[in-house]
């Protein structure tokens, strides 16, 4: 079955979940069960805590920014100095790129080798990977805008759009992502 990346059921910034004829190709293990199994301790916990890491990165950014259109433009300067907004979403923007090479070019690879019946949802993220790119790079020209053109209340507003964005993508796709790849750490570990 062809898979059509833009249509809403499989878009990473329209779907709910994963859709049930790539959820039926998945290894079975109940994620409830995660952290009991005897190999949670290896690349299971270490991928779960880097895409942690991820979200709350993603969460911290959206949300400073959201109170920051909530201020006066000299208030709204002190916080996102202060915070220093513009290195952490640089930094956010870094990690994730780093962390998305490795799977593309590392692991997802090799768990397709492993699972040729997975190949839809190895794809499904790979479509991910790329919206998220996307959503990185206008949030890195975001950023690089407020630094190059000063802080006014329509860079912030946009920012935020992007961050937001952002956040909403990142989220989506790490819970789909975990379900399709920790119960192959889990089996192999």
């Amino acid at each position: 079955m062809l898979m059509d990346y833009q249509n809403p059921t499989f878009h990473v910034a329209k779907r709910d979940g994963l859709p049930r004829a790539i959820r039926q190709t998945l290894l079975e293990e109940a994620q409830t069960e995660w952290q009991k199994h005897p190999r949670y301790a290896g690349k299971a916990r270490f991928f779960m805590n880097i895409h942690r890491q991820l979200i709350d990165g993603s969460l911290q950014l959206s949300s400073t920014l959201e109170r920051v259109l909530d201020m006066n433009l000299t208030d709204a300067k002190t916080l996102i100095q202060q915070s220093q907004l513009v290195n952490h979403g640089r930094h956010l923007i870094q990690f994730a790129h780093g962390h998305h090479e490795i799977e593309d070019h590392g692991y997802f690879p090799q768990f397709e080798r492993l699972y040729p019946g997975m190949d839809r949802a190895f794809r499904l993220l790979d479509g991910d990977h790329k919206i998220l790119d996307e959503a990185l790079e206008n949030t890195k020209k975001s950023l690089d805008a407020l630094v190059q053109h000063g802080i006014s209340t329509d860079s912030t507003a946009k920012l935020y759009n992007h961050a937001h964005q952002l956040k909403k993508i990142m989220i989506r796709h790490i819970a789909d992502e975990e379900e399709i790849i920790i119960p192959i750490f889990l089996r192999h570990g």
